[in-house]
């Protein structure tokens, strides 16, 4: 460890906080949650969740402070496009080929003792998107 980041405090967020209270206002939301950080070839989606009928593969963007943006902001379309890759991925290891699907985005802003600012962007990476 170097001299300039010893005594440093950690000042990172761990992503695994951010899903924590994404998935707390999910399933307050009456979805169930299939998986946590599934992972394949094509990458990682941090939560797959089950809304009604529908099966909603969602990206969970966090940040501590908005001083250098949203967190939705930092969504590429590279990350975007790989969403449908992962989801094609998730449904033939699944056999749920013919099930809706949904791609959203949780936005987290820490706000203090356990508590956060979520933005639910449902349908985030359709079409319209």
């Amino acid at each position: 460890m170097s001299a300039s980041t010893k005594n440093k405090p950690a000042t990172h967020t761990k992503v695994a906080d951010y899903t924590d209270f994404a998935i707390r206002y999910l399933e307050n939301e009456g979805y169930k949650i299939l998986e946590r950080t599934w992972v394949c070839d094509a990458g990682i989606v941090d939560i797959i969740a089950i809304d009604n009928d529908t099966l909603v593969f969602l990206e969970v963007r966090g940040r501590r402070t908005i001083t250098t943006g949203f967190p939705e902001q930092s969504v590429t379309k590279a990350k975007r496009s790989r969403y449908e890759i992962i989801a094609a991925y998730y449904l033939s290891q699944t056999e749920q080929l013919s099930t809706r699907v949904r791609f959203d985005l949780l936005s987290v802003i820490l706000a203090g003792n356990n508590q956060a600012f979520l933005k639910h962007h449902k349908n985030a990476f359709g079409s319209d998107a």
